[in-house]
């Protein structure tokens, strides 16, 4: 693919033609393409059927509107646009309309669980900005060839995008100022403008809490927590020195027995054994050890799925149980939570991610009196509400105040080209979270509108001159206004490996659409074998 250098030199040499040419919209990787004031809308009622091998010269009429006017694109209409630039190409280059795009394993959280952004289709719930589902209006075909690059967050967190891939980001120049403005800038971008002086110079701001069902839960979810953090691996027992946290077990309809021989070790939720009549031997009941063993907990900690996809109370108290045993806050209201689980780690990361935390996972050593005793992982975390029970702990977290509810792009990094994917969802904003950090980012600023843009032709062949047609789409529910000369897509171009030996427009292939000007119907009765 064709970098912006080389686009400009193309160009310049002529093997590559745009008229009218704006340099402006030259992008890293491509160039803006601009809507022209013609349109042709389709008059469906004439005909009772389509005959693809009969003239249907009168199934659209062309629809012109003045420079300073707009064109009403009514919801569910679908019409045919062109690009306002005729494009010609020599006959060793050939493009194409592209998206902005994924890789395909890109991770995307859904109402559902996780789904990778290659699996999506129209119809799919994902999540916008503020943690609430939106639909997928629309999926890309995949793309390859794309220039890609690797995006590193603060939290260490990495996502591969194509080059022109957009994030609603704030840079130096927009925290200026008590109120925070953000712009729509591509990877692209970003990766020319990374730092400002010493500083990062782009931030990306944090999503909501996420929105999931309130589930029926088989076990307290601060029960959970804090067996989870402070329990005995093989049975429902707690270590604690905190009276408040056996309250808590108490309150919440756990019957709490101190173990006589064990010191500062309780026994929660016990109900004596149950045995079986039929065959007497002992069954599982309604203890807390019962439901730990039916949920494959026991001698395998980690948090269920149901607790991951349940209510954000419900996981604000598991969260809770889990800081009141393993958790520690600083004087700077600095939280972090301690596991030597390398699977409860990431469990604990997706956990605080989804309530709308930038969570962060140092990996360190277990000492004990100079002794190692193995890694363990400390998440990392500044909570901007309660996170804790236990009430000196609690006394100890900052509440109030100034958050950095942001988190910054550190580096960009060119990689090896992969396949690549772009959605559109039906958010006001046109954000959607990604990756196991629920970082908000989005593809296109039309997609986000409901208006949805291809190409009638997939590559653009070599040697081809004229408009390019567009299929204009509204899946909105309300009318969209198209404007003469507006950005709607972006025209990348790839070398071929050698001249075309029958580039477009050569006499024995046809050639229907050589030479088009403005938006034009189907000509693929032209291609119809003729009947003897």
């Amino acid at each position: 693919m064709l970098s912006d250098r080389d686009i400009r030199a193309a160009i310049a040499s002529g093997r590559i033609g745009i008229d009218p040419f704006d340099p402006s919209c030259v992008q890293p990787a491509s160039v803006d393409i601009r809507l022209d004031r013609f349109f042709r809308v389709f008059r469906s009622s004439r005909h009772a059927y389509i005959d693809l091998a009969k003239p249907l010269d009168d199934i659209t009429e062309l629809v012109e509107v003045a420079e300073t006017e707009a064109f009403i694109l009514h919801p569910g209409e679908f019409v045919l646009g062109s690009t306002r630039e005729r494009i010609r190409l020599s006959d060793d280059v050939v493009s194409r309309v592209e998206g902005k795009a994924l890789a395909l394993d890109t991770l995307v959280p859904t109402p559902l669980g996780w789904k990778r952004i290659g699996e999506l289709s129209p119809g799919d719930f994902v999540f916008d900005e503020a943690g609430q589902p939106t639909l997928v209006v629309a999926v890309s075909p995949i793309m390859v060839s794309r220039p890609c690059h690797e995006v590193v967050f603060s939290d260490g967190t990495r996502v591969v995008t194509d080059v022109d891939h957009q994030w609603r980001t704030t840079d130096k120049r927009g925290r200026w100022g008590r109120i925070r403005k953000f712009s729509v800038v591509t990877t692209g971008e970003i990766a020319q403008t990374l730092r400002a002086g010493r500083e990062r110079n782009h931030q990306v701001a944090l999503a909501g809490a996420v929105w999931y069902p309130r589930r029926d839960l088989p076990i307290d979810p601060y029960v959970l927590g804090v067996w989870l953090g402070d329990g005995t691996s093989k049975t429902a027992e707690v270590t604690s020195a905190d009276d408040p946290i056996l309250v808590e077990l108490a309150l919440a309809g756990y019957r709490v027995a101190r173990q006589r021989t064990r010191s500062l070790r309780y026994r929660i939720g016990g109900t004596g054994h149950s045995r079986s009549a039929a065959t007497g031997r002992y069954e599982s009941n309604d203890s807390l050890t019962s439901r730990l063993r039916r949920l494959s907990l026991l001698g395998n900690k980690h948090i269920p799925d149901d607790y991951l996809r349940s209510s954000v109370e419900q996981r604000e108290a598991l969260l809770q149980g889990l800081m009141d045993t393993d958790g520690f806050v600083d004087g700077y209201g600095r939280c972090d939570l301690t596991t030597v689980s390398s699977r409860l780690a990431e469990d604990y990361c997706e956990l605080v991610g989804s309530l709308g935390f930038r969570p962060k996972l140092a990996r360190k050593r277990a000492m004990l009196n100079g002794t190692d005793h193995g890694p363990k992982f400390e998440i990392q975390f500044t909570p901007d509400r309660p996170v804790f029970r236990l009430p000196r702990k609690r006394a100890r977290q900052k509440i109030r105040g100034l958050f950095h509810r942001f988190r910054a792009i550190v580096d960009v990094r060119e990689i090896a080209s992969v396949p690549v994917r772009c959605i559109q969802v039906a958010s006001a904003n046109g954000l959607f979270l990604i990756t196991r950090a629920f970082i908000p980012t989005h593809n296109s600023s039309l997609g986000r509108l409901g208006l949805l843009i291809h190409s009638t032709a997939g590559f653009i062949d070599p040697a081809w001159d004229g408009h390019i047609t567009l299929e204009l789409s509204n899946v909105n529910t309300i009318p969209i206004t198209l404007y003469p000369g507006m950005r709607v897509g972006q025209l990348s171009f790839f070398p071929l490996s050698s001249r075309a030996e029958r580039p477009y427009g050569s006499p024995e292939l046809g050639s229907s659409y050589q030479g088009q000007i403005g938006p034009t119907p189907s000509r693929y009765r032209l291609d119809v074998p003729r009947k003897p």
